[in-house]
């Protein structure tokens, strides 16, 4: 329509975020709700839903030929996918997973926890010291 030519992304270079999510945080991380996953994630995270449209409002702004307010809607939703990815990246998105949820009770994922917790860094270094004196004396 425009007079441009469309550019095709290959599949291997898409991303899909909502089950990236589902992955990281467990099925429950938001419930489903009135307009899905990203406007119970949007709620929870003091995410406005300015000018974002759910699936029948977009439906009747399009058959009402209401374009620009269709237009301002995908905006406002790619601008919602960057922050939930950017919060999700930097550890910062609000979820209603628990521990269990994201990382089950597999012992693996007890040892991680361990690992990736700085306190257990430092009783292991106590408990290092303790034993060499314990040894040296």
């Amino acid at each position: 329509m425009l007079g441009g030519e469309p550019v095709i992304v290959a599949d291997d270079r898409k991303f899909d975020l909502a089950r990236a999510l589902v992955a990281i945080f467990g099925v429950g991380y938001v419930p489903h709700g009135q307009g899905g996953r990203m406007f119970s994630t949007m709620e929870l995270n003091s995410i406005t839903a300015r000018d974002a449209l759910k699936g029948k409002e977009e439906a009747q702004a399009f058959e009402d030929g209401q374009f620009v307010r269709l237009h301002q809607s995908t905006l406002r939703k790619v601008d919602v996918i960057a922050n939930i990815l950017e919060r999700t990246l930097d550890g910062t998105l609000k979820t209603n997973a628990t521990w269990r949820d994201q990382h089950g009770f597999h012992p693996a994922a007890a040892v991680e926890f361990v690992k990736e917790h700085w306190v257990w860094t430092i009783i292991g270094m106590v408990a290092v010291v303790i034993g060499l004196g314990a040894r040296i004396l």
